[in-house]
């Protein structure tokens, strides 16, 4: 979208910047800052999602060369503004300026690193700027600790400037009002004030040190006003402590949202769910549960306990228990578990059971069949009614390639038996105990032995043993 170009937002004279080009060096990490997965998603993404939601004319974002990255976070429309140099954010934010469209009258600015700020403390803080019409107008929040926050100066209770922590000696016994994570400017204002900042002793540009020069200013109203908001929303992520409380908060939150829609969360505590996943009402999470990427759990389904669900669909019904479940797709009333393990291509139908220690890999399951125990399915495809006995494995690796097996209908695999692919089992076809099939298995046909061989399938089950 071109900055000119007109728009349907709610707010048609309001450009949002953010900063998301610093280096991040407390994080210790390869990964930059803003891409460091929190509940499942980007860190960024929580700022630009909350951007979206209040409906600017104009969203730019602020990024390094370092960076680049992150473009791949931006929604559509989004443009970006690069810094060459790491300056600060007063630098970073007027790198911004040029590419403001003529229409825009406000610039609200937010940090790429603080994605607990809600939408409703922006709203607010809009709704501030739009009544009182302020050079700036600061979001800020009081804190037992001020931490690394810029802290709040005022004098006869008009708001005189902020100190960042660096530049400050103060001593204080009692909380402390300090800047969060988004600061809104009377745009004609902040092009005149942007020149006009000197820099710290450590060499930057502070953004915070426009709320000194918008106090000093001769203005209509209230040069410098505030908005209060909570403590959560000002926690931005400078380590991986941050990271680690953002990350409580948000799951604390996403618990209570999905228990609100009436998921049945038993621990919230020990449940860790992210916030892609979906989940339908009367499911049931038990305690010591992961259920993370694009995921969604079907209504009265039962998850855990210590149960591991990702980008996974579990249809209606389900039960999967103490068992690791990936890239899979189960339909109703299917049954994993204990200690079974589904990897990425498995494929389940209706009424499946899947029991303890079982493996299956890019496996179709069909309807109503019973997968015991102890058992691998490796690029299988498996029919309807097909009982797989304890040990069965296909053989699916070959040092080279990997190969299909195929067990249709009605099939019934004895124990122990290895299926060599490729290879396929007819309908109603049968293998007796601890067979090692390397050729196709007619339909109703029984094989037995190493290698298996057909013998007569309408032998009795039951001979008696010699001597008996």
């Amino acid at each position: 979208m071109r900055p000119d170009e007109p728009t349907d937002s709610a707010h048609p004279a309001l450009a949002v910047v953010v900063l998301a080009g610093g280096l991040g060096t407390r994080m210790r990490s390869r990964v930059a800052k803003e891409l460091q997965p929190l509940a499942g998603r980007p860190l960024l993404s929580y700022v630009l999602e909350s951007a979206e939601a209040i409906g600017p004319a104009q969203r730019i974002v602020v990024l390094s060369p370092t960076k680049r990255a992150a473009q791949s976070l931006l929604p559509p429309g989004w443009q970006v503004a690069w810094q060459e140099q790491p300056l600060g954010t007063a630098h970073a934010l007027a790198q911004a300026l040029p590419l403001l469209a003529p229409s825009v009258r406000g610039v609200l600015l937010l940090f790429g690193d603080h994605p607990l700020l809600g939408v409703a403390d922006l709203h607010r803080l809009l709704t501030v700027a739009d009544e009182r019409r302020p050079a700036v107008a600061v979001l800020t929040a009081v804190l037992d600790e001020p931490a690394a926050y810029g802290r709040v100066r005022r004098r006869d209770g008009k708001v005189i400037g902020v100190v960042e922590a660096r530049e400050d000696t103060a001593t204080y016994t009692g909380p402390v009002e300090v800047v969060s994570g988004a600061t809104w400017y009377d745009r004609y204002w902040l092009e005149d004030a942007l020149p006009r900042l000197e820099r710290s002793p450590s060499g930057e540009y502070y953004h915070t040190w426009l709320v000194e020069l918008a106090a000093c200013t001769s203005w209509p109203a209230d040069p410098a006003v505030t908005v209060p908001a909570s403590p959560e929303s000002a926690l931005g992520i400078n380590d991986r402590v941050d990271l680690a409380r953002a990350e409580a908060i948000l799951r604390r939150r996403i618990a209570e949202r999905l228990m609100r829609s009436g998921v049945a969360i038993v621990d919230p505590s020990t449940a860790s769910i992210d916030a892609t996943v979906e989940i339908e009402p009367d499911a049931r999470i038990e305690p010591f549960t992961v259920i993370s990427g694009q995921s969604w759990i079907g209504a009265g389904s039962r998850i855990g306990p210590h149960a591991i669900v990702r980008d996974s669909q579990i249809g209606p019904e389900c039960e999967v228990l103490a068992s690791v479940v990936e890239g899979t797709v189960l339909g109703c009333r299917v049954h994993v578990g204990p200690y079974a393990h589904l990897r990425p291509g498995t494929r389940v139908a209706d009424d499946v059971h899947i029991g303890n220690y079982a493996e299956l890999k890019n496996a179709q399951v069909g309807r109503a069949t019973r997968i015991g125990h102890f058992s691998y399915l490796g690029d299988a495809e498996v029919g309807e009614r097909v009982n797989i006995g304890a040990g069965t494995v296909t053989c699916n690796f070959d040092g080279v390639d990997k190969h299909r097996t195929v067990i249709e209908d009605d099939a019934f695999i004895g124990s122990d038996t290895m299926l060599v692919a490729p290879v396929r089992v007819g309908r109603g076809g049968r293998t007796g105990a601890g067979s090692v099939v390397t050729r196709d298995v007619l339909p109703g046909k029984l094989v037995v032995g190493i290698p298996a061989r057909p013998i007569d399938g309408r032998r009795s089950r039951s001979r008696p043993r010699e001597g008996a």
